[in-house]
């Protein structure tokens, strides 16, 4: 870890883990698009285990959970004629449901509040959710007035742990890519942020065990998110990066 903070050009967050807990709507939207196929419900925690890397490959592994061998997992080819009438049940519950128990984080819009109080530090969110999807939970949660763009996973060239996804929500800023703080809680968003060579925050509350994050490097491993306001809210009369 650096023992100083780096000057901050823009911070961008994760969602679903990080923000935000959704791991309820999620799984209850999976076994929805489940249930359209004939499929029995499937445990909370195996389904949020495949979570983080889109919907179309959340309903791969869900669909493939029990379709191998003996019942073994595998991953649904991605022209499985199953796998559109499970996304379209998918769509259309995760749609009016989530949320029904989605819920900000502890400390979510105070750190964000730190974090913008005395400087003009732009915030965006990447995440490989449906950028629709995304917004509608950040506007629902009080959250949305605080990001300048929300690139959903539909939205952007690549999905992380591309970088390109981290590039396009800073398109039209001059912010060299050593000032931007990632914030996520999975490998996905770490080896995004080491592969656009910005600062990466691991997050452990959310749906990745801290031991893969801790294993994979990053710049701060932090426990709640407060803790991030800790590390980079500027000082009074201060900026970002700069110690009272």
């Amino acid at each position: 870890m650096p023992s100083t903070p780096r000057p901050v050009g823009a911070f961008i967050f994760d969602l679903d883990g990080t923000l935000v807990d959704s791991r309820r709507d999620i799984a209850a939207a999976t076994n929805v698009a489940r249930a359209a196929i004939g499929l029995p419900p499937m445990d909370e925690a195996q389904l949020c285990a495949y979570v983080g890397d889109g919907v179309m490959l959340l309903l791969r592994r869900a669909i493939g959970h029990d379709a191998g061998p003996g019942g073994a997992p595998v991953l649904l080819a991605a022209d499985d004629p199953r796998l559109a009438p499970a996304h379209a049940a998918y769509v259309e519950h995760y749609g009016r449901h989530l949320l029904d128990h989605t819920r900000a984080y502890e400390g979510a819009a105070a750190t964000l509040r730190a974090l913008t109080a005395r400087d003009d530090v732009p915030m965006m969110v990447a995440t490989n959710k449906p950028g629709a999807f995304s917004r509608a939970i950040l506007e629902g949660l009080g959250l949305d007035g605080y990001f300048l763009r929300v690139v959903g996973g539909d939205e952007a060239p690549a999905r992380k742990p591309d970088a390109a996804h981290l590039r396009a929500c800073l398109v039209g800023l001059d912010v060299a890519p050593a000032d931007v703080v990632v914030v996520g809680d999975s490998s996905n968003d770490i080896l995004a942020a080491r592969a656009l060579g910005a600062v990466a925050v691991g997050c452990a509350w959310g749906l990745n065990p801290r031991e893969e994050l801790q294993a994979l490097g990053p710049d701060h491993l932090i426990d709640a998110l407060p803790d991030l306001a800790a590390l980079y809210a500027p000082p009074r009369g201060g900026r970002f990066g700069e110690t009272s």
